[in-house]
Order: structure tokens, then sequence, then C-alpha cells
């Protein structure tokens, strides 16, 4: 066996391997190796690894057309295999075109863009060989071209208005490699020699098929219009959905300029065509009448999208494009679409519009402008404060560590701020807070930032005046046998206390140290000192509890036993076996989520468990007990068989044949759907749940009817169809 020093660090598991020798006879050595084998796989039988020295110029050709090759080497050898798409390269270039006569001199993939297998170890060694093999033979088969073409059409070659690289595989034979960033036009081929040509002709088919032209957006030279009509398309992904329908590209303006015309690139001149019209028709449709812009603070952008809105949209009809951040000085757009405005697929309208539905228009952009300026008009006047937060950190640390105190104190502050936000009512806009630097920027209502500026300010000289103290110590006794539940799992308890007080805490042997402000710490110390009190008054009882009644006791979406643990402050564990379906979800977790926290021991089926303050525990394990009893005590049941045929009799009009018995007898009665049964007298059972003389008695009604529905007989004569009218008689009597 090596020695563990001696084998390097491993990449992944499949490197993780080291040969082991084996001497002696033969079949001894046979032996060994079966038995060595087995022990690795039982203990890792299963491996990913990555193959580290394939050139990504292959992966098309090793995944083969549809990724065919890559699917039958996962068939014939039992294993996952995931070859990375490669089309363009980002970290390395592909290698160089060779002179004539020459092999390309391709090298393995950069970074980790490399191809991944997973299974059994001996299925993956055996693909991993199998690949190798193919990109041994790819080395001696495959030969490389370039072509300069210019960078703006290599988009109609590949990508989204062009072809996928996989269809251009399965066209040519080819690979394709579109060119990084440090290589501004030229495109690698990757292919059989006499394939090559073939390829770089359908790039150039692809690269330079590509027709443009432009669709004229103003009308009546108004350019303002025509950006908002754009960015009113764009937000509605009209401007996308035109682009899928007609396979062309559209180039619209940026939103900040006008937007007089926008450029369509196509390849098929019908397509353009048709656009062309479309676009038009959409642009009549949408006069200036129909849109409307307002000037709005970009601080209320926010507020506009959120809450604004949705009401605007649904009470006058009018959609509102508000500016992205990029764009925030841009005005909001406002463009009526009236109730058709509110559905999910919304069709934007085509065609010029009737002078009534003008008329609809201007009243409804009206309305809504005002309503806006109305809301913006009640909020106070949007200032801003910059507050420069010291740099906090403990004089005595190495230099180094100022940093680290330093984030760390920035980030209680965000915590606070925060929470100062959530604490505010709900027609209140929150105010933006912005940092750079050691300068927080608070931007919003006079108001709201005054406020929370007087509060970071209180918040950050309450902060100089801590470091000054953060020396002080503070030692007390605490039972260790709590002391794993104060640290808490994974010391979340811990954690949740330093942040809590902001100081430092340190568990051990009994003793809890506090490290911080003096009122901090002592704060500190009363609830732990509380804590301490808590658990030592704890009790914990296990009942016994049969698990046909855990479902009953937790009640509906646990709703009984959090009942209980609120009243009483308990905790009460049922075991993961009481599960229940989802439709009723009335089981342990649900029950017990809302007042525990941490793991619970591995409970027996039958076992129930309380746990919390002893006179809480007590009153919450009595009332368990009684309730316990009132369900044994009115668990009885039984079952009565009847005819399948019977049920709509015994159910009676609208379930009042039913709801007597019930009534009658007080007891639960479930009557499976006569519909399920395909032999109307077959044999179908009732169930009967209640106290042991409710269930008899509604037994004996039950069976009462059953006996007179079996008994009954009935007979068919035939009688000519002449006579049934005075066998009838006059109305049926």
């Amino acid at each position: 066996m090596p020695k563990m020093e001696d084998t390097p660090t491993p990449i992944d598991e499949e490197d993780d391997m080291v040969d082991v020798v084996v001497e002696g006879n033969p079949i001894a050595i046979a032996m060994a190796r079966r038995a060595i084998a087995k022990i690795a796989n039982e203990r890792i039988a299963t491996v990913n690894t990555k193959l580290r020295t394939i050139p990504a110029e292959f992966y098309p050709f090793i995944a083969g057309p549809q990724n065919a090759r890559a699917n039958s080497l996962e068939e014939a050898h039992g294993v996952q295999i995931r070859v990375p798409p490669y089309h363009t390269w980002t970290s390395q270039p592909p290698p160089q075109q060779p002179l004539a006569g020459h092999t390309p001199a391709f090298l393995p993939a950069a970074g980790d863009n490399h191809i991944s297998l997973a299974g059994d170890r001996a299925a993956v060694q055996a693909a991993r060989a199998e690949i190798e093999r193919i990109a041994q033979e790819l080395r001696q088969q495959l030969a490389l071209r370039q072509l300069s073409v210019d960078r703006s059409q290599h988009q109609y070659v590949i990508g989204d208005r062009g072809i996928t690289a996989q269809d251009f595989f399965d066209a040519t034979g080819c690979a394709i490699v579109l060119p990084g960033p440090a290589d501004e036009e030229m495109i690698t081929f990757v292919g059989p020699a006499d394939q090559l040509e073939a390829a770089e002709n359908h790039a150039l088919e692809l690269a330079t098929s590509m027709q443009q032209g432009s669709v004229t957006i103003t009308r009546q030279g108004n350019g303002e219009h025509a950006r908002n009509v754009t960015q009113y398309l764009r937000d509605r992904k009209e401007i996308e959905r035109l682009e899928k329908l007609h396979q062309f590209h559209i180039a619209t303006p940026p939103s900040s300029q006008r937007a007089d015309a926008w450029n369509i690139f196509f390849r098929d001149g019908k397509n353009a065509i048709r656009a062309r019209t479309e676009i038009s028709s959409i642009v009549d449709a949408h006069p200036p009448s129909r849109v409307s812009t307002v000037e709005v603070d970009p601080f209320f952008h926010a507020h506009l999208r959120k809450d604004i809105s949705p009401k605007v949209k649904k009470d006058y009809g009018v959609h509102l494009v508000v500016p992205e951040v990029s764009d925030s000085e841009m005005p909001v757009i406002l463009v009526f679409e009236g109730e058709s405005g509110l559905e999910p697929e919304y069709q934007v309208p085509r065609g010029q519009p009737s002078p009534q539905e003008i008329k609809a228009f201007q009243q409804g952009l009206q309305d809504a402008r005002a309503h806006i300026l109305e809301i913006l008009s009640k909020q106070a006047k949007i200032i801003s404060t910059s507050i420069d937060v010291p740099q906090m950190y403990v004089f005595q640390l190495p230099i180094e560590s100022i940093t680290t105190n330093y984030s760390r104190f920035h980030e209680k502050l965000r915590k606070f701020i925060f929470k100062e936000q959530q604490a505010r009512s709900a027609d209140q806009i929150p105010v933006r807070v912005t940092s750079s630097g050691t300068v927080v920027t608070l931007r919003g209502p006079t108001p709201s930032v005054e406020s929370l500026a007087a509060k970071v300010n209180a918040f950050v000289e309450q902060a100089k005046q801590d470091e000054k103290e953060r020396d002080f110590t503070l030692s007390f006794d605490f039972p260790q046998k709590h002391a794993n539940q104060l640290i808490g799992k994974g010391g979340s308890n811990i954690r949740e206390l330093r942040d809590r007080f902001d100081v430092e805490i340190n568990v051990n042997e009994g003793i809890v140290e506090l490290k911080g402000p003096k009122a901090k710490a002592e704060a500190a110390k009363s609830h732990i000192s509380t804590l301490g009190r808590q658990w030592a008054d704890e009790a914990t009882y296990v009942l016994k509890v049969d698990p046909k009644y855990h479902r009953e006791l937790i009640g509906a979406q646990g709703a009984q036993i959090n009942k209980l643990q609120t009243r009483y402050k308990v905790q009460i564990h049922f075991p993961r076996s009481a599960k229940p379906a989802r439709d009723d979800q009335s089981n342990a977790d649900a029950a017990s989520e809302a007042g525990r926290k941490g793991p619970r021991r591995e409970q027996e089926p039958d076992e129930v468990i309380v746990k919390g303050p002893k006179k809480g525990a007590d009153e919450a394990r009595d009332e368990i007990l009684s309730l316990l009893q009132y369900y044994k005590d009115n668990s009885h049941t039984t079952a009565v068989a009847v005819q399948a045929s019977q049920i709509p009799s015994l159910i009676g009009k609208s379930g009042s044949g039913m709801d007597e018995i019930r009534q009658s007898t007080g007891a639960r009665i479930d009557i499976p759907n006569a519909r399920d049964a395909k032999d109307p007298s077959a044999r179908v059972e009732i169930q009967i749940k209640g106290t042991k003389a409710q269930v008899a008695q509604a037994k004996k009604m039950i069976e009462e009817k059953r006996d007179v529905f079996d008994q009954t007989v009935t007979k068919t004569l035939e009688v000519d169809k002449k006579h049934h009218r005075t066998l009838i008689g006059a109305g049926g009597e």
C-alpha cells in the first residue's frame, strides 16, 4: 500500500485513486483483487469525475448530433454523462490555423468547462477510457480553419437571431467557435478537412442573408410620442411577440432618445412586409390622445410600480410604464387600455380608433393623471440627508482587524435601519437608504427622513459610547446541565443572544462570561438567568397513547395541540409516524413547530412528549389524558353491510334519511359512494362511530331498513302499451 503522504491531493473523487501492488501466485492475486475491489466498492460504489484532458473543441463530436453519441455511451455503460455546450470561448481561444500538412495543437479545456461522468466506479472508468479513446481518434481526424467575419454579423450566425450551435453541427458536421473578448472577428471551424469549406459557406450565408430595413413610428413629427409608444410596447412585451411571430429582429433606440423609426433585420422579405403592416396598425391604434406622461420624482417610482399602478389600471383602465433605475429621470408613461387591460392575455389594439374611443382615452388619462398627482401632492417634500458613520473598532486590536469590525458595525446599523423601516405605518413610503464609504444617505419625505436620521444618529452615538465600555466583563454561574440549551444547535441560540444584546458570550464549565457595554451585559445576564430558572423548572412527560387517537388529539392543521401549547406554554411532540395525509395535515410537525425549536428525540410510535414549565406541563398532560379518555369513550365503531343499490334510499332526498338517524342516535355515519360499486347487488359497508349506546342504536335502525329492503321483491308484468294510460289514471291517480 502506498503511504498517504506520498499521494497527491485529489481534485475530484475519481482522481482519488492509488495503485495497490499485489504479489503472489495468479490464483491468489485474482482472489485478492476481487476482495480489495469489494471492500472499495462497499465504501464508495459511485463516483463523480471530470475529464480534464479533453479539448473543448471536441465536445460537439463526443456528444454527437442531437447528443446521440453521448446517449449511446450512457446506455452502454450505465453512467450519466454531461458534455458542456461550447460555441463561444471566454478563457482559452481555439488553436491557430496550422500550416498546410500540419494538425492543429488542440489543448485541454480550461477552467471548469469539462465533461463530467457519474455512476458506478467501474462503469465510470470504462466510459472514461472510451471517451479518451474517441478523443485520441479525433486528434487525428479533425482539421481547423478560421474565417474573419464582421463582429456585428456574428449574432446572425449563432444565437437568438441566427441558429443554434447544435443545428449548425447537424447541418455541416463541423463545430463552430465564436470569438471571445480578445478577438474581434475570427470565427473558428473544426471538423473533417473535406467538410470545412461547406461549413464556412453555411456560416457566410447566415451572416450575409440578413437584410435591414426601417419602420417609421413618428406620426405628425411627434418624436416624443413615438418614444413613449416604443417604451410602452417594450414594457408590454409586444416587441418580443412580433419578433417571434414574424421571425425578424427589431432594434429600437434607447429610451432616452427619440424613436422616429425602428430598424428591422430579416431574412424573408415576405415576413418583413407582414411585420411592417402589423407595426403600422399598432402605432395607428395608439395616437397621442391615448398616451400621456406625468413627471414624478424618481423617489416615488418604486411606490408607483408596487402600490399605485394596480389601482390605476383597475379604476381607470390606464397602464403605467414606470422608468427603470437607469432611466430614472424619464417621465412616467400613461397608456389607456380600458377594461380589457386587466385580462392576463391582453391583446394590444390595432387600427385607427373612433372619435368616441378617443374621447374615452382622453377622459381616462385625465382622471388617472389627476389621481396620481393627488396622491403625490399629499406626500411631504422629498429631502436628502447624509450621516457620516465613523469606523467603529476596538483600539487595542491590530490594524488588520479594523476593516472587519468596521463592516460588522455597519451590518448592525443596516439591520437597525431595516427594523425601523419595517415598523413604519402601511401608508408611509419607506425612506431610501444608500451608502458610500462611511457616509449613509437617507432620501424621502421630510418627516420620515428626519425621524429616521434622529434614530440613526442616536444609534451611532450609543455605539460610540458602547465602544468605550467593550472591555467590561461580567461572569455568573449557570446550570451546566442546561448549557447545551443555552448554546443551541450549532450555536444558534448564542449567536441570536449576541446579536440581540450586542455582547460577547462564552459558556464554560457552568460559568457564563459576558463582555461588552455594562448596561447591555447586565440585560443579557438578566435574560440568561431567567432562561436558566425556566429550564430548571421544566418537566418532561412521556404519555403512552395508541396511535389511532393521534389524529384526533392533534386536530385539523394541528389546531387542537397548538391551542394547548399556547395556553400552557409547553411543547407537545407527536412521533413522526403520526403524520397523516396532506389534505388534513394535523401531524406532529404542524402541531409542534409553532411552539418548538431544535431536534426532538426519537419517539416510539405510541409516545406523546409534553415538555415545558412544570405547572403548564402538568395541566397540559391532564387535559390530553382527559381528551384521550373522551375519544376512547366515543370511539366505538361497527359496520353494517347493505346492498349498493340501497344506498340512495338510505341517504334520502338531500340526505334527509341519514340526518334522521344521526339526529336520533348522535352517532357519526360514513356511507360509501354507491357509484363505486360495479354490481348493484354487491354488499358495501356503512361505518358507524360513537359511544357504545349510540353505535348500537344506529346499527339497529340501519339493519331494520336493510332487512325491509332485502325482503322487498320486484316483479315485472308485460302489459300492452294501450292499457298504460288507463292503469295510471287521470293525473296519475
